[in-house]
């Protein structure tokens, strides 16, 4: 009886390695990144990044997969300005700078209205891969119908949230707002309301905490608050060359 001989992956043709690839590397399409019990940065669905130390021909076959067929989902916190929005033990700038698809969540549920040319958004300008960027918002009922009632539009320079963003991402990104029904952004913006509204009651939709409703924004909304902006320009302060962890750093 002949022995069971080991199985060659790369005899099999391209397009199935990279199919293996893609299931091991981009399962979903989606990662979310989380904080858990166990986890300060947990990734869900699991996947399996160590394939591209395998080898020189895996990592050269497939080290784009990981960037270019995956959204990256995370949330930021918009109103604190101690930190940096995006932390570099969660994303270090060579990762940053690989990314092409993110959904950015903005939790915007302090109590406070942060001025938000306080806030050190200056890691977003690593983002120069970025094609796609989708933006979603967490916030108090009563502010998202403040951003409904903005008429007159914000003057250039106003204390908005959305130009310190736009303004550092490539021009040529294309930029969606808010979640589709079903979708794992969804599930992860569900997860921070439920979250926000602990101790409150069951909720399901939207969560009560601290005595005050919160909300996810609709996109329609944002889409709308975006639009009546003067004087934003995507991209203008993007494509950063130096180190945008540099500022943060050098305060510890």
């Amino acid at each position: 009886m002949d022995e069971p001989q080991p199985f060659r992956l790369f005899d099999l043709p391209p397009e199935l390695r990279l199919r293996i690839y893609s299931y091991a590397l981009a399962p979903t399409g989606v990662l979310s990144i989380t904080t858990t019990k166990t986890k300060r940065y947990a990734v869900t669905p699991d996947i399996t990044p160590l394939l591209l130390a395998t080898c020189k021909q895996i990592h050269h076959e497939a080290h784009d997969i990981l960037y270019a067929e995956n959204e990256v989902c995370f949330a930021i916190d918009a109103h604190d300005t101690c930190w940096p929005t995006v932390s570099e033990r969660r994303f270090p700038q060579r990762v940053l700078q690989r990314l092409q698809h993110v959904c950015l969540i903005l939790d915007m549920t302090a109590p406070f209205r942060a001025d938000y040319a306080d806030v050190d958004f200056a890691a977003l300008e690593a983002l120069i891969e970025l094609r796609t960027l989708r933006m979603a918002m967490v916030c108090q009922k009563v502010y998202a119908e403040l951003l409904l009632a903005l008429d007159p539009p914000l003057e250039p320079g106003g204390n908005s949230v959305f130009p310190q963003i736009l303004e550092r991402i490539p021009a040529a990104a294309r930029v969606y707002y808010g979640t589709v029904d079903g979708s794992q952004q969804m599930a992860m913006v569900q997860a921070i309301l439920n979250m926000r509204s602990i101790g409150n009651g069951g909720i399901v939709v939207n969560g009560r905490g601290n005595g005050k409703v919160v909300i996810e924004a609709s996109g329609e909304l944002l889409d709308g608050a975006v639009g009546r902006l003067e004087g934003v320009v995507q991209g203008c302060k993007s494509g950063a060359t130096v180190d945008a962890f540099a500022e943060a750093r050098a305060m510890h």
